[in-house]
């Protein structure tokens, strides 16, 4: 089988990209840091204020995909200078008081995001059908996530032609700068509470008019959210979120705010949900139909659905409630999610590298390779034999 998605660590403290001070903040600092004789040695203080900022670090962002808590201390003649990024002011008071406890009065040179730089527009909207966030800022890095348009971002600093973005989900990535819009609060507020169409169809076009044939205007994916602006006959009028306009044929989208009314969860919509998706290819990163990664395949299809997943297996794991895993698999229901991993018996910690949808009698469907239908019964034809080995876990997100 191909590699599949699983727990992964973001790039460490001393990264360029999630850049310590610039380089004329960091010479005030020096300018300001006087000797202080009376202090006790500086290498043992130093050693201490770095075990706390990581006590704080695992508290303050325990996932690195979500939080940003980028802090480092280093020292400066006699003094100690805290360095680095937090996206959020009660991170950066945190660090503060973790020092102050054990009597490090540091040079305070945090950046709590977003930056200065981007003023009033620390907002955005995804302005492609699909947005490849990726791990630092440049296109021959990892993608880790994808985001689709109209999703809202936080934009939280700039580096050359890429923004550091959070989703709505949380999650943290790279984005060219043409993959989004940036926009004010009130404009995100505006486009929030505009008459939107969420698509339907797994892939469409937006035309410049409303006739087959016509030159195209954007491609748009599933879930992707678009502005209405009028109706043609069985064409809607619309706007992207960078302004560009066109017309959907009303087959392939709906209205957005009945269609999340009538999303309900149940066995049997998840598995027919699932099965849209055979044959769709596997994509590291992935979350449209273009290519899923493991994750992102179980969260689009919960998401239709009307259920919100989070992005990563390791932490679709912490959703829902436990299943026992017996020798029959006796206690699973259609719909449950099936984690695959190292488990903490065979030594060492509990590590969950995949995740697929059961369907019954001992069948799941999953991102692997491809979208794809497999068996953990070792009789089965269609037995999966990796995944038969290294299922470690169950979760019910739907209510028995």
């Amino acid at each position: 089988m191909g590699g599949n998605r699983s727990d992964r660590s973001r790039p460490k403290a001393k990264r360029n990209w999630f850049g310590l001070l610039p380089s004329l903040a960091l010479t005030a600092l020096l300018a300001s840091c006087s000797s202080d004789s009376g202090s006790r040695p500086a290498v043992p203080r130093l050693a201490a204020a770095e075990r706390a900022l990581a006590q704080v670090r695992s508290n303050c962002a325990p996932d690195l995909h979500l939080e940003v808590f980028n802090v480092g201390v280093q020292l400066l003649g006699a003094r100690l200078v805290l360095t680095g990024e937090v996206d959020r002011a009660e991170a950066r008071l945190a660090a503060l008081q973790a020092l102050a406890q054990i009597g490090v009065s540091p040079v305070d040179g945090i950046v709590v995001l977003p930056t200065k730089d981007l003023g009033e527009r620390a907002e955005g909207l995804v302005s492609l059908s699909v947005g490849s966030g990726r791990i630092v800022p440049e296109h021959k890095s990892e993608m880790v996530t994808q985001f689709l348009m109209g999703e809202t971002l936080r934009v939280l600093k700039r580096s050359r032609n890429w923004y550091y973005v959070q989703g709505h989900d949380g999650y943290l990535a790279w984005l060219e700068r043409g993959s989004l819009v940036r926009c004010t609060a009130g404009e995100l507020e505006a486009w929030n509470n505009s008459p939107r169409l969420i698509v339907t169809a797994l892939e469409e076009m937006v035309l410049e008019r409303p006739e087959t044939g016509a030159q195209p205007v954007s491609d748009v994916v599933i879930c992707d959210l678009l502005q209405q602006t009028s109706e043609q006959g069985d064409w809607f009028g619309v706007r992207l979120p960078d302004g560009r306009e066109g017309f959907l044929p009303k087959k392939a989208a709906a209205d957005y705010t009945t269609w999340r009314q009538q999303r309900h969860a149940a066995p049997e919509s998840l598995e027919s949900t699932a099965r849209r998706f055979l044959g769709r290819p596997y994509l590291w990163g992935g979350v449209s139909p273009k290519g899923l990664d493991c994750s992102g395949f179980t969260r689009l299809v919960y998401y239709l659905n009307g259920i919100d997943l989070n992005r990563d297996a390791s932490q679709q794991v912490r959703q829902g409630h436990e299943v026992p895993l017996d020798g029959n698999l006796a206690q699973l229901k259609r719909g449950d999610l099936l984690f695959f991993g190292r488990d903490p018996a065979w030594g060492g910690p509990q590590r969950i590298f995949h995740v697929g949808l059961y369907l019954g009698d001992k069948r799941f469907i999953h991102s692997s390779e491809r979208v794809q239908i497999n068996s953990l019964d070792p009789n089965s034809p269609m037995r999966d034999e990796l995944r038969i080995r290294t299922l470690i876990r169950a979760r019910r997100i739907l209510e028995d």
